[in-house]
């Protein structure tokens, strides 16, 4: 049973991955930056990348279901049965997440894109994807508020240190914020951003890490 879980927190690494995948196909371009929501730099850009992005986002929100899960079988394990249907909330973050990368990484790109080729200015596709853009901002708070939820608590199980995971596991989930704070200082000014965007959906796989740590201990006892 422990295996099980355990291999659904690799998924979950797996679909942090994804979704990062997603992010570099939208924003690792040169010349791109983000100086606001719509990218001119989209009408030259090659379609499959959009696409690509969608197919990430979908097959990631899924496979991190599955990574929710693991999370929340942990956290009621460990923390109680309470605790647990509040974690289990990262299921439903799983799926928005999917939605938000199919909405802001094929969507949104491929509305304005499209919009162009069809003989509209680029102020004209530019409002056509602010509407997209306005109907994304509570789920996009949802995501974040549903998504994050379990993590930290997998993460206060980490520094609690009495659940299972080893309290010098931290050091993983510190060691990688320290390396984005580097990232984004040596890259803020370099235009392909897509490496800074992806940190934050890389992020989570580096918390499950935690879980597969947490479910091999399982499996000693």
């Amino acid at each position: 049973m422990w295996k099980k879980y355990r291999n659904m927190a690799y998924m979950g690494i797996v679909g942090a991955i994804l979704f990062g995948i997603g992010d570099w196909l939208i924003y690792l371009y040169p010349g791109l930056a983000l100086e606001s929501e719509i990218q001119p730099l989209w009408a030259e850009m090659p379609a499959y990348r959009f696409v690509g992005s969608a197919w990430c986002g979908i097959i990631g929100g899924i496979v991190m279901m599955f990574g929710a899960v693991s999370a929340y079988m942990a956290i009621k394990t460990e923390l109680g049965k309470k605790a647990g249907m509040v974690s289990a909330l990262g299921i439903a973050g799983a799926v928005l997440a999917g939605f938000a990368h199919f909405v802001l990484g094929s969507l949104l790109p491929l509305t304005y894109k499209n919009a162009l080729a069809e003989g509209a200015s680029a102020e004209q596709a530019a409002r056509m994807c602010m509407r997209w853009s306005s109907y994304m901002t509570l789920p996009d708070v949802l995501m974040i508020l549903l998504l994050y939820l379990p993590l930290f608590m997998i993460l206060f199980m980490t520094v609690r240190g009495k659940y299972g995971i080893p309290r010098k596991t931290i050091w993983i989930n510190a060691g990688y914020a320290v390396l984005i704070a580097a990232l984004h200082l040596v890259l803020r000014n370099w235009k392909w951003i897509g490496v800074l965007g992806a940190s934050e959906s890389l992020f989570e796989g580096c918390v499950y890490i935690n879980l597969v740590i947490y479910w091999n201990q399982k499996q000693v006892l």
